[in-house]
């Protein structure tokens, strides 16, 4: 499994992201408002055969809501290209999963009153080309007319990247939001405009979005350089901001960020009014240069980029090992 697909099942993994999505993507399965994290229970568990791994990978929650309980099941499509055996796919996996509540709930099964747990099925696909795939099981089925109520009959979500522009992405507000932007094959931004749009976006965000945002920025900036052509086979993230080609990068950072303190000193003369989100950025900041380092980033990188001293940086990192 590549970067970009621990990257994508990293980020559903993490329960604040993965109500994040519900809001965004599936508004109507349940009232999204009204949970909580508490409600969400990431299964530890996948029905991807080893054969596919590269292909494909699954994310499975659990949602409890009172006395109900339902489950999201999410196949991320990592290929380029369009599976068309997906709702035959989904329903194989479907099934295991419900095979999985009949052993859990024991002699219980059998009894009539047991009744198995919805499931809803979710293709999260990153390719750059058009989904074709039949969106319900029947279209996968030969004569699935002449043989109505015999066969299952459902429909799967489709969550396809390179249909979500930009501006679509980024009015979210949040960093589920901004991730997603940066990872979509099909936005027209290169590098440098799309930092430029992630700067833009990490001064409207609230403190609590930036420091999630923080945490797996460093991860998207991996992807988005692999895109560009500047990370290939062999060479590290390290190896990357040694070259010259990242000065401007670097540079243009570096510009924005002393910028955005200033800013802030500004802000703070206006009787604090604006003094938490100067401290959000902060953290922020903070988060963001202690992952840096832990992935093996050259300390005077880190300091160009996030206008700490290589002191407070190492600083940062211990005081979040204690």
């Amino acid at each position: 499994m590549g970067k970009k697909d621990k990257a994508f099942r990293r980020l559903l993994g993490d329960k604040e992201l993965f109500l994040r999505f519900l809001r965004q993507d599936l508004p109507y399965t349940v009232d999204p408002e009204t949970l909580t994290l508490d409600d969400l229970v990431l299964e530890n568990i996948t029905f991807i055969p080893p054969d596919l791994t590269e292909k494909l990978s699954d994310v499975v929650y659990s949602i409890h809501t009172g006395d109900n309980k339902l489950y999201v099941y999410v196949l991320v499509e990592h290929q380029s290209e369009t599976d068309f055996l997906m709702p035959y796919r989904l329903l194989s996996y479907m099934v295991q999963l419900w095979g999985r509540c009949v052993e859990e709930a024991g002699e219980h099964a059998r009894r009539k009153s047991f009744l198995l747990p919805p499931i809803v099925p979710v293709v999260f696909y990153e390719g750059a080309k058009r989904w074709t795939a039949e969106r319900n099981f029947r279209g996968k089925v030969e004569h699935a007319e002449e043989f109505h109520g015999y066969i299952p009959d459902f429909t799967y979500r489709l969550i396809s990247l390179r249909d979500k522009t930009t501006q679509e992405l980024l009015s979210f507000k949040d960093a589920l939001g901004g991730l997603l932007y940066l990872a979509n094959p099909a936005k027209e931004e290169n590098l440098l405009h799309s930092l430029e749009k992630i700067h833009q976006f990490l001064g409207e965000l609230p403190f609590e979005e930036s420091k999630v945002f923080a945490r797996y920025l460093l991860g998207y900036l991996k992807i988005l350089l692999e895109k560009e052509g500047r990370h290939h086979e062999g060479n590290s993230l390290e190896e990357f901001f040694e070259n010259e080609e990242a000065e401007e990068m670097i540079s243009y950072l570096e510009r924005e960020i002393r910028t955005l303190k200033q800013e802030g000193r500004q802000e703070g003369r206006l009787e604090g009014r604006l003094e938490g989100r100067q401290e959000g950025r902060r953290e922020a900041h903070i988060t963001l240069a202690v992952s840096m380092l832990r992935e093996g980033i050259p300390l005077p990188t880190i300091a160009k980029i996030t206008g700490f001293s290589g002191e407070e940086i190492q600083e940062f990192a211990r005081q979040q090992t204690q």
